[in-house]
């Protein structure tokens, strides 16, 4: 007898009405080492309840299977397990070895761009990452965007515009629990003046991939079409360095089907400047994968109590840079306060980092070498190389010879 079989998050529900019994299979996994196919199995009967605890099995082995249908066998002659078995492991190799289907689309159907949930910040059904050293406020502008969504708050002081109706936003947080999350929106709800809202919030501890299945679950059942991820390090687990670990996060995030904010984590690459351009920290399939990545930044001195911060635009995947955002903002015990301000010169200046100081630098000692330059700034020779480049090839410097220069002198 075939199974009614139904896709889930990471896998497969099999069942047979006939013998009301089903099978859970998710956390599935091809190996590329040598093309096994596993998972995790959980065997239930007809009023759902699990025969026995969820068991890693290797659906391409026959030895595995061979042991797993005599172990069921001694539990319970009745059922041809030999059958409901292999029905399963040939159904999910089959299907994960095949992938995702072909769909043919054409260029002459009416197409609608990429929909904001959030302009210029976070997509429907895509991920954005803002990274930053700590203390740069990730987690307040999280909140903020939470408050954006969930309301809306279509007047709020940022100049971000949210969608028309509500949008419901679950954050899993692997930084805090329940209680400082509500704590910290409360001051920003009271500080900014809004009306109360229900925090969706979940304390998470597994890595993502290995907790997708139930917090899909979550999901679904409070209806969010947004999800906040507090933060990247924690939720991944393992060596973020390592491609593998950044591809299992990815694909974990395509299964769940929302927007996603991802507060990360900034590089720290031996070596590299303070005012340099930094990166995500980890592996470089965490930007790969993004659509959207902003890097943010705090003013390195502050009043007590305020702080003032830069959001700036990377990498964006679906359309030109956002230009470069600053915020002001103030903190007392009981209010979070927050609105736009402008970026300075000497702001953007800083984040330019080497090639600021190019500029600056051939400006008065005008016709350097590149070794010269690198001596005068303190940069490493690829990053001199690298800023010389990228000014070169926007019309900012001119070589001749071994010697660089502005070319506005060249020009006068």
């Amino acid at each position: 007898m075939k199974p009614d079989i139904k896709e889930i998050t990471g896998g497969f529900l099999f069942t047979w009405p006939d013998l009301k019994l089903s099978a859970r299979v998710n956390r599935l996994h091809m190996h590329q080492s040598d093309g096994s196919v596993t998972g995790y199995l959980v065997l239930l009967n007809g009023s759902g309840a699990a025969l026995f605890a969820p068991t890693k099995v290797n659906f391409s082995s026959e030895p595995t299977r061979s042991h797993l249908i005599k172990t069921l066998s001694d539990k319970d002659e009745r059922v041809e397990w030999f059958d409901i078995i292999n029905q399963i492991a040939t159904i999910v190799t089959d299907r994960v070895e095949a992938g995702e289907p072909v769909n043919e689309l054409w260029t002459s159907e009416d197409i609608a761009p990429p929909e904001w949930l959030l302009e210029p910040i976070l997509y429907r059904n895509l991920p954005t990452i803002i990274f930053g050293e700590k203390g740069t406020c990730k987690s307040t502008l999280g909140l903020v965007a939470y408050l954006c969504l969930i309301l809306p708050w279509a007047d709020n002081s940022l100049g971000w515009v949210p969608a028309e109706k509500p949008v419901k936003v679950l954050i899993a947080d692997w930084e805090v629990d329940g209680k400082i999350a509500q704590h910290n929106l409360k001051k920003i709800q009271e500080g900014m003046d809004l009306p109360a809202v229900p925090l969706f919030h979940r304390r998470c501890e597994l890595p993502l991939a290995d907790d997708v299945e139930q917090l899909e679950r979550h999901i679904r059942g409070i209806g969010a079409q947004a999800l906040i991820i507090d933060s990247l390090g924690p939720a991944c687990g393992g060596n973020l360095m390592e491609p593998q670990v950044a591809l299992r996060f990815s694909q974990a995030l395509r299964h769940l089907k929302v927007g996603c904010l991802i507060l990360g984590q900034t590089s720290k690459e031996k070596g590299k400047r303070k005012d340099e351009t930094k990166r995500v920290f980890g592996s470089t399939f965490f930007e790969y994968y993004a659509r959207h990545v902003f890097e943010l930044r705090a003013a390195q001195e502050n009043e007590e109590g305020q702080q003032d911060i830069g959001l700036y635009n990377t990498f964006h995947n679906l359309g030109p840079r956002i230009r470069a955002q600053g915020f002001h903002l103030e903190f007392t015990s009981t209010t979070t306060k927050i609105e736009k301000k402008p970026l300075t010169a000497s702001d953007l200046i800083a984040r330019l980092g080497a090639q600021a100081e190019i500029i600056k630098l051939l400006e008065t000692e005008n016709g350097l070498t590149s070794g010269a330059i690198k001596e005068f700034t303190g940069h490493t020779r690829g990053a001199v190389d690298v800023a010389l480049w990228r000014l070169k090839n926007t019309g900012i410097v001119e070589k001749r010879g071994t010697l660089w220069f502005l070319k506005q002198h060249l020009q006068s």
